[in-house]
């Protein structure tokens, strides 16, 4: 073989790499582009017929679960109508957006067009990666400021009334302890939720593009949220058992 033909055979097996690592799935080459080397790894150029396969699989895949996803939320009975609007909006649009895909991919004709319209399934919508994790985090945020956190409130404030009336002594005090801890908690998942549905629908396709932990400072806030909430409720509990 020249020294040519080697050199074509190198930046052809890198460039196969390179797409598989950039879509997430199988490496697909370009059969209609200059004729590649016989496949010599695991890395060889695969066909239309492949790609219409794993076109398939990717779109069916987000099919199911966007289709659970919107039923879930139509249900979410601790959604606000603005926030479930906001995201219906985006999971019909993408499930609409993945039959389209899958009826494109199974039409093309040359295995080049089909890794494009695949990629794009991945890279254009990133239903994993935005749409869905938005439902969580917004089903989760509206949950605990319109319910949770308000409930929490009134509870600490009656255990506080049945509290007063009680004698002085070691054991109010630590219960009163108690009750401050549960207050501050409520604060502190308060604090650590506000604005966290809006800050989760802001996020496109585009900005996680630009930023794949776009949506990790909103995680990680309603991660501390849930821990303060469990804190607060274990102190309620605390103070409960003691007026009994």
């Amino acid at each position: 073989m020249s020294h040519r033909s080697v050199t074509i055979a190198t930046v052809a097996s890198a460039g196969v790499v390179a797409y598989a690592a950039l879509v997430g799935a199988p490496a697909f080459a370009d059969t209609t582009a200059t004729p590649t080397p016989t496949p010599t790894s695991s890395h060889a150029p695969k066909s239309l017929a492949d790609i219409q396969a794993a076109g398939a699989k990717a779109t069916s895949d987000r099919e199911t679960k966007l289709t659970a996803a919107i039923s879930k939320v139509t249900d979410d009975k601790y959604l606000t109508s603005s926030d479930r609007s906001t995201l219906l909006g985006t999971l019909n649009a993408d499930l609409a957006a993945m039959k389209s895909s899958a009826s494109t991919i199974a039409a093309d004709t040359t295995a080049t067009q089909a890794a494009a319209d695949l990629k794009e399934v991945y890279s254009k919508y990133r239903v994993y990666a935005v749409a869905l994790r938005q439902a969580h985090l917004v089903s989760e945020a509206d949950r605990l400021t319109g319910t949770t956190l308000p409930a929490l409130t009134k509870e600490q404030s009656n255990l506080s009334a049945l509290l007063s009336g009680k004698d002085k002594g070691k054991s109010t005090d630590a219960l009163q302890s108690a009750l401050k801890d549960m207050s501050s908690q409520i604060s502190t998942a308060s604090h650590d939720e506000s604005g966290a549905a809006s800050a989760a629908l802001a996020v496109t396709p585009s900005a996680y593009d630009a930023n794949h932990s776009v949506l990790s400072s909103v995680e990680s806030s309603s991660k501390a949220a849930a821990a303060a909430v469990k804190k607060a409720h274990a102190d309620a509990k605390e103070v409960r058992q003691a007026l009994k």
